[in-house]
């Protein structure tokens, strides 16, 4: 079984949690309000992504579409 007794586990977890609110506050403190060009090129990205992913999924769902009617469609 494991050798820790519990103080030091709470001791081990209190300073877990400290050094992740260390690294919150370190990224808080970089981190920056982006420019309008900034926004605008972070925007273009994101939303030429998801029209790509809504493309592949609408031609996923038209060939899943025509497989399963496609005895119907050319009237057998």
């Amino acid at each position: 079984m494991n050798n820790v007794n519990v103080g030091e586990k709470k001791s081990g977890l209190g300073s877990r949690i400290k050094n992740k609110l260390k690294q919150f506050k370190r990224v808080l403190s970089v981190a920056h309000k982006p420019d309008m060009d900034e926004f605008r090129s972070s925007m273009k990205i994101t939303g030429s992504g998801i029209l790509f992913l809504g493309l592949i999924g609408f031609i996923i769902f038209l060939i899943y579409f025509l497989i399963q009617n496609f005895q119907s469609i050319i009237g057998a």
